[in-house]
C-alpha cells in the first residue's frame, strides 16, 4: 500500500464524476416522472371539480322542474270549488 500513482488518482476521479453523472441523471428522471403524476393528479382533480359543479347545476334544474311541476299549476286546469251541502239528506 503505497503511494498512489497520478494514473490512479485520475482514474478515481473519473470513476466519482461518472458516479455522480448517472445519480444525477437517475434523479432527473425521477423528478420529471414525479412531475408526471403530478400533473396526471392536478388534470384529474379539475375534470372531478367540474363533474361535481355539473352534476350539482343539473340537480338543482331538475329539482326546480319537479317542484314546478308540483307545486306549478301551469297546464292544470282549475276545477271549481266542491260544494259542499248544508245538511246530508237522509236516505228515503
Amino acid at each position: 500500500m503505497g503511494i498512489e500513482s497520478p494514473n490512479d488518482i485520475d482514474r478515481a476521479s473519473i470513476e466519482e464524476h461518472a458516479q455522480r453523472t448517472v445519480e444525477q441523471t437517475a434523479l432527473r428522471k425521477v423528478r420529471k416522472a414525479l412531475d408526471g403524476i403530478e400533473a396526471a393528479d392536478a388534470a384529474r382533480r379539475r375534470s372531478l371539480r367540474r363533474i361535481v359543479v355539473v352534476c350539482v347545476i343539473l340537480a338543482v334544474i331538475v329539482a326546480w322542474l319537479f317542484l314546478g311541476l308540483i307545486y306549478g299549476d301551469r297546464g292544470m286546469p282549475k276545477q271549481s270549488p266542491l260544494k259542499v251541502p248544508d245538511k246530508i239528506q237522509p236516505k228515503q
